[in-house]
């Protein structure tokens, strides 16, 4: 009765743009108030001086603190689309596309998209002498740790661009496209500012935001962008030994590039590389075609 009756509601802001903006900036500020008083903590107890610490996070050894930190943003992105969905869009948080039933195919599909998307990339660039690997080490740590962040990553930042802003843009624009188009920028801005950022990087990250979107238009629900984008940091980093947007992890592959950065995406790591571009753009068309055939037919 209750969801009902919020479905019903009219937003209590009836711009998009300005509930996006707003949640956005709450999301922002609570993300790095806390995680700053938690970080200030950490180098008062591990006796850190800032270069120290400075140090620590541009390396992979700071592990348990990204954990921590990613499940500071859970925390946060959790409480702000509460306030947001119940106090100002007046709509239930199941709306935004978290109903799991009749969603496992969409589990295992994106999981395995992810890594089947990865594991090619890996293998034309090593086939082409692109890259050399030089050890292959497991370390079980690193490995679930890693799983941990990289799922509370997935969660987060698809509950946040997919769901709430993604959906809040459909609900206003008679585009989907359109609106499909504006998250993927917002998706790319917020990881404007990571390590060894390129053009293409930059590129590549918006075509990331289509991808990740382009079956939730179509479905309205969010469990095959969350998976795949699980499966993609995941399989990218801590398996295949590429960085994730920049970022350094412990990988069971290691290696080294000796290929053009154009091809293998450098430092900033795979998402980088002109053929990630090419697979995006197929991907994007080949689900928006699959999902407009599925609607012709039904």
């Amino acid at each position: 009765m209750e969801n009902n009756q919020l479905i019903n509601k009219e937003p209590a802001i009836k711009q998009a743009w300005l509930r996006i903006l707003l949640f956005i900036l709450m999301y922002l500020i609570g993300t790095g108030f806390i995680t700053m008083i938690f970080g200030a903590l950490f180098v008062v107890i591990q006796g850190l001086s800032i270069q120290e610490f400075q140090e620590m996070m541009s390396s992979s050894e700071n592990l348990l603190f990204m954990v921590f930190s990613q499940f500071i943003s859970l925390i946060i992105a959790g409480l702000a689309i509460w306030i947001f969905r119940k106090f100002i869009d007046r709509k239930s948080i199941l709306s935004l596309g978290f109903s799991i039933k009749g969603r496992f195919k969409d589990i295992i599909a994106g999981f395995l998209l992810g890594f089947i998307l990865q594991g090619l990339g890996f293998i034309i660039l090593y086939f082409f002498n692109q890259l050399t690997v030089t050890e292959i080490v497991f370390n079980a740590n690193a490995f679930w740790g890693s799983l941990l962040m990289f799922i509370i990553v997935g969660v987060v930042e698809e509950s946040v661009m997919r769901g709430y802003i993604l959906c809040n843009l459909m609900d206003s624009m008679k585009n989907n496209y359109l609106a499909l188009l504006i998250s993927a920028v917002i998706f790319a801005v917020f990881h404007g500012l990571n390590p060894n950022i390129t053009v293409l990087g930059l590129i590549n990250l918006i075509l990331a935001g289509f991808v990740l979107g382009i079956a939730f238009i179509h479905t309205r629900n969010l469990w095959f962008p969350i998976f795949l984008h699980i499966s993609w940091n995941f399989f990218q980093g801590p398996v295949f030994g590429f960085e994730v947007s920049g970022m350094d992890t412990k990988a069971i592959i290691n290696h080294d590039i000796t290929g053009s950065d154009l091809i293998t995406g450098g430092k900033f790591g795979f998402e980088g590389s002109i053929l990630i571009t090419i697979i995006l753009v197929i991907i994007t068309f080949s689900i928006d075609l699959y999902y407009r055939k599925k609607t012709i037919k039904n």
